[in-house]
C-alpha cells in the first residue's frame, strides 16, 4: 500500500482510517450517499458514516473529512438555529450513478433545484447585508474571497463574526457546490450561474474552490476518486484473504486437498473453472470448489430464479415477513422447521432483488399499530429487527451453501471458505450490492467465525 492513491495526502488519510474501515463499510458508505436526494446534515451523515455504532465521533469525523477532501461530499453552510453559534454544515453528495447523463437521474435534478433555492434566497439576504439598493444582483466572486478570508481570520482569534461575514461565507459554500454540480467546462457562460455571481477572476484560477482554495473536480473525476477508494480497500481485503490462505495453506495436512481432490472428481459436481477472473480462482481450493461456490452465488442473485420462485404478491410477503417474525420472537429454534425454512429461502431471495432498506422492510411488513409514530416503533425494534434478519440471512446461507459446506468439515477450511465466498460476492456483486446483500456478508462473516476486513 505503499502507491499514491489520488495524492500522498489522500494516501496518507486512508492509512489512518484503514484500522477501523473495512471494505464492508466504506462500500455501504458509498452505495447510501449515491444519488442521494437531498441535503444531508451532519447528523444525518455521522448515521450513514456510522451505521453500526462501531465508530466513536473522532473516527466517524476522519471518514466525513476524507470523503469531502476527494469532493465526494461538498460542504454547504447555513445560519446557525437561535441558541447555536456561528454557522451549521449541512452536506451534498456528489456521487452519482451516471455522470455521463446525469440529467436523467431525479435526485440530481432534485439536488440541483434545492442549490438553485438556496442560491435565490441568498442572492437576496446577502445584498441586503451589504447595505445594496438592488437585492437580485449578481454576488462578485471578488467579495466573496475577501469575505472567506475574513471568516478564517475572525474564526481563528475567536472574535464574534458580523452578519455581512458569515452571508459572504456561505455565499462562496454553495457557489463551490453548484460548480460541482453544474457538471460544464464553461460555467462561468451558464445564464443560470450569471443570475447569482459575477465572475471577475483570473481565468487560470477560475477552477479553483473558493473556500479551500483547491481545484473543483468534475463528476467523472470524482467518479474516479470513488473507485480508487474502493479498490484501495479491495486490495486491503485481498491481501487478508491471501493471509489466511497461506496460513490455512500452513496448517492443513498435505493429503486434505487430495482426499477431497478425489471426493470432488468422483461425484462429478465440482468441475475446474480454467476462466480464472480472480487470482483466489488459481488456488487449489478455488479450482476445486470455485466453480460451483460461483454457480451458488449467481443463484442467489438471480433474477430469473427469483421470479420462478413463487411469490405472487406483497400479501404473500408481508405474510412470511409477520410468520417467521413471531416464530423467531417466540421460539428461534423453530426456524429450522421445515416450513419455516422454505419461507426463509423464498423472503431471503425476494430480499436479495429489492432496493429498499431495512427501515422501509419494517414499514411495510411489521408496521402495523398505528397509534404510535413509525419513527418512534422502529427506533423500538431496529435492533431486534437486525438480528432477526441476520439470523433468517444465516439460515439461508446454512441451506443455500451445504453442498459446499457437506464436502469441507475442517473448521480452518470452513472459515477459509467463508472468506473465500464473501470476496467473490464482492467481486461478482460488489457494485449492485443492495442493503440485504450485505446482511449475507455478515451472516457469512458470522458463520465462519471471521471479521470481514
Amino acid at each position: 500500500m505503499e502507491d499514491l492513491t489520488v495524492n500522498g495526502k489522500i494516501t496518507a488519510e486512508l492509512k489512518k482510517i484503514s484500522p477501523f474501515v473495512d471494505f464492508n463499510t466504506i462500500s455501504r458508505i458509498i452505495n447510501k450517499l449515491t444519488d442521494y436526494a437531498e441535503m444531508l446534515t451532519e447528523g444525518k451523515l455521522a448515521g450513514i458514516v456510522n451505521y453500526n455504532y462501531s465508530l466513536n465521533s473522532s473516527q466517524s469525523n476522519m471518514i466525513i473529512d476524507l470523503l469531502a477532501e476527494l469532493q465526494l461530499l461538498s460542504r454547504v453552510y447555513n445560519i446557525a438555529h437561535k441558541g447555536k453559534r456561528d454557522l451549521e454544515i449541512e452536506y451534498i453528495s456528489n456521487i452519482f450513478s451516471d455522470i455521463n447523463n446525469p440529467a436523467s437521474i431525479s435526485s440530481y435534478i432534485s439536488m440541483r433545484n434545492i442549490l438553485e433555492n438556496r442560491l435565490n434566497h441568498q442572492v437576496q439576504q446577502y445584498n441586503v447585508n451589504m447595505n445594496k439598493s438592488n437585492t437580485t444582483l449578481s454576488i462578485p466572486l471578488n467579495e466573496l474571497h475577501g469575505h472567506v478570508k475574513t471568516y478564517r481570520d475572525m474564526s481563528s482569534s475567536g472574535v464574534t463574526i458580523s452578519s455581512k461575514v458569515q452571508h459572504g461565507f456561505i455565499a462562496a459554500s454553495l457557489h463551490d457546490a453548484y460548480v460541482i454540480i453544474m457538471n460544464r467546462n464553461d460555467w462561468w457562460d451558464d445564464k443560470t450561474y450569471m443570475k447569482y455571481f459575477f465572475n471577475e477572476e483570473d481565468p487560470e484560477k477560475r477552477h479553483l474552490s473558493i473556500i479551500t482554495r483547491d481545484r473543483r473536480l468534475t463528476l467523472r473525476e470524482i467518479e474516479g476518486n470513488v473507485k480508487t477508494v474502493i479498490n484501495y480497500f479491495m486490495e486491503l481485503y485481498s491481501a487478508k484473504i491471501k493471509a489466511v490462505q497461506e496460513q490455512v495453506a500452513e496448517s492443513m495436512p498435505s493429503d486434505q486437498i487430495i482426499v477431497d481432490a478425489s471426493r470432488d472428481h468422483g461425484s462429478g459436481d465440482y468441475g475446474i473453472n480454467n476462466r480464472f477472473s480472480d487470482r483466489i480462482l488459481m488456488t487449489p481450493f478455488g479450482k476445486q470448489y470455485g466453480s460451483k461456490i460461483d454457480s451458488i452465488i449467481d443463484s442467489c442473485f438471480s433474477k430469473e430464479e427469483y421470479e420462478a420462485s413463487g411469490i405472487t404478491s406483497e400479501d404473500d410477503i408481508a405474510g412470511m415477513v409477520a410468520e417467521l417474525y413471531r416464530v423467531y420472537k417466540a421460539l428461534p429454534g423453530s426456524l429450522a422447521m421445515k416450513q419455516n425454512r422454505d419461507m426463509i429461502m423464498l423472503l431471503v431471495q425476494h430480499l436479495l432483488n429489492q432496493d429498499y432498506g431495512i427501515k422501509q422492510f419494517a414499514e411495510k411488513y411489521l408496521y402495523t399499530d398505528r397509534k404510535i409514530s413509525f419513527g418512534r416503533f422502529f427506533a423500538d425494534i431496529k435492533n431486534d429487527l437486525e438480528e432477526f434478519l441476520t439470523k433468517i440471512f444465516t439460515d439461508y446461507f446454512e441451506e443455500k451453501f451445504s453442498p459446499v459446506f457437506r464436502i469441507i468439515r475442517s473448521l480452518d477450511m470452513k472459515q477459509y471458505a467463508c472468506a473465500f465466498i464473501i470476496k467473490r460476492i464482492y467481486i461478482k456483486r460488489g457494485e449492485s450490492l443492495n442493503t440485504f446483500g450485505f446482511f449475507i456478508i455478515k451472516a457469512i462473516s458470522k458463520y465462519g467465525k471471521i471479521k470481514v476486513v
